[in-house]
């Protein structure tokens, strides 16, 4: 069975809901599906101060964190994380940057890539967010699978290369039901991919 890495960095527990649900339906479809988080030494001090983060606290804190090596061993590496001022995290952007070593040895050239963001304002701004993952995923030769266009949902307001979750203040709006249409139509897309 080919398996698939999901990365976190979540605060309001919008990226960990996207990310359960992906790892849900992934493994639906016969792929190891795993998800992992990264660091975060501050993410209690978020608990402390903003409500919603303390909904997924305790299930954000469980998480493994990851590591190279588990980028090393997956077929497929989805990464999910907030969105900064049209950015990812810092703490994504730290993960992110001890994968030098692996861009020079080019050990994950020809792997699978997706990404997803959770954002306060605008997809436009979650969509500069998915260009940054992106951009780190073909610096290291790995193949990035986007969302395309779905004429069959009713409704879709996603951008082509990716999920956007629209989150409002303080992350306060959670995924939705409609959103699981779009993240059914991209984990059949996604899976297609590594089936063995």
């Amino acid at each position: 069975m080919k398996r698939c890495s999901i990365i976190i960095h979540s605060v309001s527990g919008n990226c960990y809901i996207i990310g359960s649900y992906l790892k849900e339906l992934m493994s639906a479809r016969n792929v190891d599906a795993r998800l992992y988080r990264v660091e975060d030494p501050d993410l209690h001090i978020w608990a402390n101060t903003q409500e919603t983060t303390n909904d997924f606290y305790e299930d954000i804190l469980a998480l493994p964190i990851v590591g190279t090596s588990n980028l090393l061993k997956s077929d497929m590496i989805i990464l999910g994380s907030p969105t900064r001022f049209g950015n990812i995290s810092a703490e994504m952007k730290t993960f992110l940057d001890t994968t030098l070593p692996l861009s020079k040895d080019k050990s994950l050239e020809t792997k699978f890539f997706a990404c997803f963001t959770s954002c306060s304002n605008s997809t436009c701004e979650g969509a500069h967010t998915l260009t940054a993952m992106i951009y780190w995923a073909q610096s290291m030769g790995m193949l990035h699978i986007p969302f395309g266009v779905h004429d069959e949902l009713d409704y879709c307001d996603q951008p082509v290369s990716g999920i956007v979750h629209l989150a409002g203040k303080e992350g306060a709006i959670r995924p939705s039901d409609r959103m699981g249409k779009e993240m059914e139509a991209y984990a059949d897309i996604l899976s297609a991919y590594i089936q063995e």
